[in-house]
């Protein structure tokens, strides 16, 4: 019989830091042009990417650590770090991955474009030819 884990008081003791390597923003779904064409301009940008959730959520998801993320994955200014911080819970995290609450990822503007042709055939259909071109893209 395998033993149990021994439960850390502190949850992020062996963590990635995942939360302190991101931000990322819900975003109204692309069910306009003006809106795919604003996930299209995010997902141009390096470390970038837009994602689905499985609650149906759309989400922009910037990759960038925080500058007081220390090598060890430790807060550099824990004792006065931003309230948001703060309030943040364990219980939300990831765990070092997005795999849980991600249905769909999109890295790149024909990922995103072809996702839009077979998900929503009318809608991709009414987008100007330049932008359907995007989903012959890599």
């Amino acid at each position: 019989m395998a033993k149990a884990k021994p439960v850390s008081a502190n949850p992020c003791e062996t963590c990635p830091a995942v939360c302190c390597t991101y931000l990322s923003i819900i975003v109204e779904k692309p069910d306009s042009r003006e809106h795919v064409e604003y996930l299209l301009w995010h997902i141009l940008h390096g470390a970038v990417e837009v994602y689905l959730d499985t609650d149906g959520d759309w989400t922009v998801a910037f990759h960038n650590r925080c500058k007081h993320l220390k090598k060890d994955n430790r807060c550099a200014i824990y004792a006065r770090r931003p309230s948001v911080c703060r309030t943040y819970s364990a219980r939300g995290c990831h765990g070092g991955s997005f795999d849980e609450s991600v249905k769909v990822h999109f890295r790149t503007p024909g990922e995103f474009m072809r996702y839009l042709k077979k998900q929503r055939p009318a809608g991709f259909r009414k987008l100007p030819p330049h932008l359907r071109r995007l989903a012959s893209e890599a």
